[in-house]
């Protein structure tokens, strides 16, 4: 989900703004080669036949039980990015996605950008979210994924001091945006290749200032239809940890 422009950031947040985009392609593929090792976030997978579809913000109890059909339907599972709120308010749902033979990551407490916390105040509050998710699940958490994708190299030493492996994303559906089912379903597959870690929500979270985006289509049924649409190309839905290699960028974003 986007988040809102970047006033108020720290100075080298507002440069990246102004640079023009073949700049900034090429200032990501040096950083890249330079960082992506030590501040690097996976992004994607290198398997030709295997994609992961992850799921944020969840659980949900209208919309994860629906999700969970849909994906035993077709004997595949996926990765949930969760928030220890929604865990806290529904552990059955959430252990039935463990049960399930899903993978279950953290997506953060709340849905507050991790950006602006320094790399102290970043690893306390990922520590105590991490610990949160695993006494309700019982297994241990490993990834981890920044709400809005909104990470700074002092955020993401924070996670990783947690414990944790930052997780974004290669292809996005953008379905924070309402507009017609087929829509949503067609940009989520224009994504998929192999390997892509593949960016969805159960339900969108209100952000603090602005309130929750509002959509029409149903997200289970466009669910299937990506799962559907996968499957029909040879593309095999896995979990991040299913996936045979792992590729990371140097993602960082206010």
């Amino acid at each position: 989900m986007a988040e809102p422009a970047a006033g108020g950031y720290p100075w080298y947040w507002r440069l990246k703004g102004t640079l023009p985009e073949p700049v900034k392609q090429c200032a990501r593929r040096w950083t890249d080669v330079a960082a992506a090792r030590t501040l690097g976030s996976v992004n994607r997978g290198l398997d030709p036949d295997r994609v992961c579809l992850t799921l944020d913000d969840g659980p949900d109890p209208d919309v994860t039980p629906g999700i969970l059909a849909e994906l035993a339907a077709r004997a595949v599972h996926c990765t949930f990015f969760l928030l220890t709120d929604q865990v806290r308010s529904h552990p059955e749902l959430t252990r039935q996605i463990v049960a399930a033979g899903h993978e279950v990551a953290l997506h953060g407490k709340d849905h507050r950008p991790v950006s602006r916390l320094s790399l102290r105040q970043a690893q306390r509050y990922l520590t105590a979210a991490r610990g949160e998710l695993e006494d309700v699940v019982q297994q241990e958490v490993t990834w981890y994924r920044p709400p809005y994708g909104a990470q700074s190299p002092s955020s993401y030493l924070g996670a990783r001091r947690a414990g944790l492996e930052v997780v974004v994303w290669s292809s996005d559906a953008n379905d924070w945006v309402d507009r017609p089912a087929d829509e949503v379903v067609t940009q989520s597959l224009a994504g998929a290749t192999g390997g892509a870690i593949m960016l969805f929500h159960e339900r969108l979270e209100p952000h603090p200032v602005r309130g929750a985006p509002t959509t029409s289509f149903a997200r289970v049924a466009v669910i299937g239809a990506i799962l559907d649409g996968l499957l029909e190309r040879g593309l095999r839905p896995s979990t991040i940890g299913e996936l045979r290699a792992l590729h990371r960028t140097a993602w960082f974003r206010p």
